[in-house]
């Protein structure tokens, strides 16, 4: 479950009102919307990477990730987690068959949504912060985008999103804190545009049934 929080807590230290990008005149971030906007759903495996200042090793997990524009997202990890956006419902699901729906409790889930999403759909100008540095890379483009966001004790003070050039979908999303502790969700081996299941997004119960 503190895999799937950590992602959660994103919507807690992320944006109250979702706002422009400051220096965002970079040529590369309006070919990356429009590309995307052709991009309809996107299925794949995901890992996820973990290095807090206490820890000695990083810790790593992975699963399968499920996009559908422009309002559905599922984590689904390896050990029965699920971490699930589907419209305006957002839900946690533990391996034991619980499920939370996060929306009821929590005020600012709604803004978890938008930024993943943003990030999801290339619409990198609409995330709150300061673009300050563009690699355009042979393979990807690398955005650095400064941010002050709060993430239970910590501070996340840079995001650091990827970009595949070969279809221009996000390749992996890294939240670095101020400690030097980082989170990196990194999506591989993906497919585009093939049909997803609606129950793709429903319940940790009806999940399992499947």
């Amino acid at each position: 479950m503190k895999r799937i929080l950590t992602i959660a807590a994103v919507a807690i230290c992320s944006i109250s009102a979702m706002a422009q990008l400051k220096n965002a005149s970079d040529a590369t971030l309006n070919q990356i919307a429009t590309a995307n906007e052709k991009v309809k759903t996107i299925q794949c495996d995901f890992s996820r990477t973990q290095k807090m200042e206490f820890m000695t090793t990083p810790a790593t997990s992975n699963g399968k990730f499920c996009y559908t524009k422009a309002d559905k997202l599922s984590m689904a990890y390896s050990d029965g987690e699920l971490f699930i956006i589907n419209g305006e419902t957002v839900s946690l699901g533990t391996k034991d068959g619980k499920s939370r729906n996060l929306k009821a409790s929590n005020k600012h889930v709604e803004d978890l949504a938008s930024t993943l999403l943003a990030c999801m759909s290339g619409n990198v100008t609409s995330l709150e912060g300061t673009l300050k540095k563009t690699d355009n890379g042979a393979k990807q483009i690398t955005y650095m985008i400064d941010v002050n966001y709060k993430m239970g004790r910590s501070k996340v003070k840079s995001l650091e999103l990827k970009y595949d050039k070969s279809d221009f979908t996000l390749a992996s999303l890294k939240l670095i804190e101020e400690d030097g502790s980082y989170t990196t969700y990194e999506l591989k081996a993906k497919s585009l545009n093939k049909d997803i299941p609606e129950e793709t997004y429903a319940s940790q119960k009806n999940n399992r049934k499947k």
